[in-house]
């Protein structure tokens, strides 16, 4: 079986990536850019845990599903540190894009045949932002609270199905996406942290992987993996 996996060039999405195939799925995975990234770990997965990979650069479409996808993972997604007023639209299009328009259209392709074969696992990666919000992080949060939305309703809508969808609220987490922060601004925001760090991508898919695989969660969830955000 296939586990779908957007965002798995680096970060989270291709500690994912790794987790599934040592657990014996095959897997779809996506970027937007980092192609050659992308087909690093494919290869690297190919040759360690003798998995199918197939890699695709932008929007997947029909023609390049395999027939049993089991689990689809929204991953990728895009955060901006700037006050309002200093958004672009452009910025803003591009941001949105990512975290809702990319889930969408992929959850809308994907679902298509879970639902015609009675069975899957919708997994929305999502952020304590969307529940908490950011100060300087509007816009991430206005769509990770998007995300959390999506994944109750969608969930209502596909229960009969039995096609299941769930959300992960994330807490900090060791990623580029945290890398705008001055050494005076991270020291600051370790401290409030549980255990003075953030989490590493292979902790976070090693939870996430644990809880799907097991079906931990009741179809509509939003699992909060808070590690000290306030």
């Amino acid at each position: 079986m296939y586990v779908v996996i957007t965002g798995a060039s680096r970060g989270i999405g291709k500690a994912l990536a790794y987790k599934f195939a040592k657990h014996n799925y095959d897997l779809l995975l996506t970027c937007e850019n980092n192609i050659n990234l992308l087909n690093e770990v494919k290869t690297d997965i190919e040759k360690n845990f003798h998995r199918k990979v197939i890699t695709i650069k932008g929007e997947i479409s029909e023609k390049d599903l395999p027939s049993d996808i089991y689990i689809l993972i929204n991953n990728a997604g895009k955060c901006d540190y700037s006050l309002i007023q200093d958004v672009s639209y452009e910025k803003y299009k591009e941001i949105v894009y990512s975290n809702l328009d990319y889930t969408f259209l992929t959850t809308k392709l994907v679902s298509r045949q879970m639902i015609k074969k009675k069975q899957g696992i919708i997994v929305n990666i999502s952020s304590m932002w969307g529940i908490l919000g950011s100060s300087m992080e509007s816009i991430y949060s206005l769509t990770k609270g998007g995300i959390n939305a999506f994944t109750k309703s969608l969930a209502k809508e596909l229960k009969e199905s039995n096609v299941d969808v769930i959300a992960f609220a994330l807490g900090a987490v060791d990623t580029d996406m945290n890398m705008h922060l001055r050494e005076d601004e991270m020291k600051d925001f370790l401290k409030t942290l549980d255990n003075g760090r953030m989490w590493s991508p292979d902790e976070v898919a090693e939870k996430i992987h644990n809880i799907v695989t097991t079906k931990k969660y009741n179809t509509g969830d939003i699992i909060e993996l808070n590690n000290g955000l306030i």
